[in-house]
């Protein structure tokens, strides 16, 4: 596992020193996704736009170099092109200067631009573009060289009836849209017409709607463009939306498969994204998770009274092994029990599809029972396995609860396990429940997490967990842990989660950033 390491270490070594890639408007709403994820190959990036600003200073982009310039400058673009194997094109704008409304722009804008006075979709998106391609051109190399032009689902419209009629309607009412469709199509005829010459592989990426929590313009109308997809109204004039992690990295996947030219759709970027960015969390997961999280207020969030001083023999991590998965309510109850008292414990997730189901199974056979139950336990220390999670707690507050009992208000904790313990499951529906099909080998050094069970950060990277197969060690850091020190020695922070990969010597703190970690590392997509 380590040569492997080394070797995957190496390869992203080589890459980055071959392979340089070049995005216009990589600072914009997706042009900044495709910097983020050709950073995470290794690839060395460059972005040009209008300010040259990195907008997530303190992210993965600050590996990018950001230059200040204008597209329709050649000399700049043939510099800049002259150096680049790649190339994508991603500056837009949806409401330019003539449509009447390019002062609201800013709302529909990942960079919260305002067009210029003759800012038109042909200067800003047609121009630019045919710019880049004839720069390409003029540095025109041996091999081709992919050129991806961001284009748009709806440029599809003129070959889809219902679509070809919805466009008509448009430009009836003189809609902006259609002539912004009309800029995007005038690039895709040149771009195909003009690669050989140019030397470049082209790829037309159209996605549809691309959205983020954030995107307030975009989000009232999700509903209706997914029920359309799901539904197949109107033949296919509705292409299914992305997030804009998803469709950018899509974009950089697709870009790298040496085989693929021509149109490509968003079920294609989707199929092509890696499990890294359509499962970064973002701010409904943020959401649905912090609601999850009041609804067990207040267990899983405090270390008992009488264990907060840090006095009395606590078992290591080893000692007590809990077989269980993030979305079973009986499983978080006894997680809650292990931040009540403060333990540290190795988690073994047995969600569905899990390499250590089997384990369970046979340790259930071994007392006659007929199928597995969660949670599972052992308790090496006190040569302990039970199944029920009511013993599993019993044992863990008479054997390490210092005198503490139930967490208060006691009378109400175990019924409430029926009552508001489904809350989180359903909250967080199909999450944290199920292997996905492309995990790799667990790593052969734990992984360990600091962590408690009410925080809801800490949710996100348990649920990964469970669906990456990975056991891992839980460092309990709950209000009132003694731990918390030990913590801020190690990161000089306590607050929950932290992350460390004793295989990598990756260290981080951000919930997030961890789940992407753990795709991009122990997933095989």
């Amino acid at each position: 596992m380590v040569l492997l390491i080394c070797l995957v270490a190496f390869d992203q070594l080589v890459t980055a020193d071959s392979y340089k890639l070049l995005v216009l408007g990589g600072s914009g709403y997706v042009g900044r996704q495709v910097c983020k994820e050709a950073v995470a190959k290794g690839w060395e990036v460059t972005s040009l736009s209008r300010r040259g600003e990195n907008p997530l200073p303190g992210s993965s982009l600050d590996k990018v170099s950001f230059v200040a310039g204008d597209a329709a400058d050649m000399e700049l673009l043939l510099r800049l092109a002259g150096e680049a194997d790649a190339v994508v094109h991603s500056i837009g704008l949806l409401l330019d200067s003539e449509s009447g409304l390019g002062n609201l722009n800013f709302l529909t804008s990942g960079s919260r631009s305002v067009p210029g006075d003759k800012a038109t979709y042909d200067s800003e998106m047609k121009d630019t573009a045919l710019n880049l391609l004839e720069a390409l051109k003029m540095t025109k190399r041996d091999s081709s060289r992919p050129y991806v032009f961001v284009s748009a689902a709806e440029v599809g419209w003129e070959d889809n009836k219902a679509g070809t009629r919805l466009e008509d309607l448009m430009r009836e009412k003189d809609f902006f849209l259609p002539r912004y469709l009309d800029a995007k199509r005038a690039v895709e005829k040149e771009l195909v017409s003009e690669s050989e010459d140019a030397g470049v592989r082209p790829i037309i990426a159209r996605p549809s709607f691309m959205y983020d929590a954030t995107k307030l313009d975009i989000l009232p109308l999700l509903p209706v463009w997914f029920l359309g997809h799901k539904l197949n109204i109107g033949d296919g004039a509705f292409s299914i939306p992305l997030r804009v992690e998803t469709a950018g990295s899509g974009i950089v996947q697709i870009m790298d498969d040496g085989s693929v030219k021509g149109v490509v759709s968003s079920s294609d970027i989707l199929a092509a994204a890696p499990l890294a960015a359509i499962r970064r969390p973002d701010g409904v997961d943020t959401l649905t998770s912090g609601i999850a999280s009041i609804a067990r207020i207040p267990f899983g969030t405090n270390v008992a009274p009488e264990l907060t001083s840090g006095s009395g023999e606590r078992p290591p991590a080893s000692s007590i092994r809990i077989y269980e998965f993030e979305g079973c309510p009986f499983c978080r109850r006894v997680r809650e029990i292990a931040t009540h008292l403060d333990l540290e414990y190795t988690a073994v997730p047995c969600g569905q599809g899990s390499r250590h189901r089997e384990y369970v199974k046979k340790a259930a056979e071994s007392i006659g029972n007929s199928s597995p139950t969660f949670p599972y336990m052992e308790d090496e220390a006190a040569g302990v396995k039970l199944f029920e999670s009511e013993d599993i707690m019993n044992h863990l507050i008479s054997t390490y609860g210092g005198g503490a009992g139930l967490p208060k208000p006691a009378e109400y904790f175990l019924p409430s396990t029926i009552i508001t313990g489904w809350v989180p499951t359903l909250m967080r529906l199909f999450k944290g429940g199920k292997v996905v099909e492309s995990v790799v080998e667990e790593p052969d050094e734990p992984l360990v997490l600091w962590n408690y069970e009410g925080n809801q950060f800490c949710r996100l990277v348990r649920e990964a967990m469970v669906e990456l197969d990975l056991t891992y060690v839980v460092k309990s850091i709950g209000k009132g842990s003694p731990r918390r020190e030990e913590l801020r020695e190690l990161a000089g922070t306590t607050v929950a989660p932290f992350f460390e990969d004793l295989n990598t010597g990756k260290k981080m703190g951000d919930s997030a950033d961890i789940v992407e970690y753990l795709f991009r590392t122990y997933s095989s997509k």
